[in-house]
Formats: C-alpha cells, structure tokens, sequence
C-alpha cells in the first residue's frame, strides 16, 4: 500500500490539492483539483472541465498530486503515479507516495 494512514489524512485534510499533467511540449500542467476521494491507493476527482488535463492524459497518463495542510503542525505530500479519465470522474493511481513536512 503506497498511500499510508498518515498520507491519507494529509489529501482528505488539505484545503487545496494540486494535480500535475505534462503538456505536449513536455512542460507541466498543474491545476487545483479540489477535494480528492481516497480510496486505496488511488485519488478520485470529480471533472468540472479539466479540458486541458483531460487531452494530456490521453497523451501521457504519468501524473503528481501535492497537497498540504494548513493545521497547528503542517504537513504535505507528493504522490507520483498515474491517471485515467472514466465517465466525469480523474482516477489517479499512486505509485509513490512521500511525506514533504
């Protein structure tokens, strides 16, 4: 199990979540996300529009998720993985998760 206990009370906590795409170019692409569903090892986001982070993906799946929060003693995380879009719904799949604070 990459996304531990600690990991995720960090994403269901945090105010913002920041998922990262790479743009055709190679740059990235990151947007907030807005609260992210843990469920496993996976980060479900609902789909407002996500128009450009939808064609990325198509291209190239590897994605990142960051998020913190902003509590007595912060805490954040990166995870680094992949993702899928299904019906209105982005499923992120961490690979790797680290703890930053």
């Amino acid at each position: 199990m990459v996304i531990t206990g600690d990991i995720k009370g960090i994403i269901e906590e945090a105010a913002v979540i920041t998922l990262v795409t790479v743009n055709a170019d190679g740059t990235p692409h990151p947007i907030i996300a807005g609260q992210g569903q843990v469920d496993g090892d996976k980060v479900i986001f609902g789909i407002y529009k996500m128009v450009v982070t939808q064609a990325n993906i198509r291209k190239s799946n590897n994605a990142w998720v960051v998020a913190g929060t902003k509590d007595q003693k912060p805490r954040g995380c990166r995870l680094t993985g992949t993702a899928v879009v299904q019906e209105k719904k982005l499923i992120f799949t961490a690979s790797k998760a680290e703890e930053l604070i």
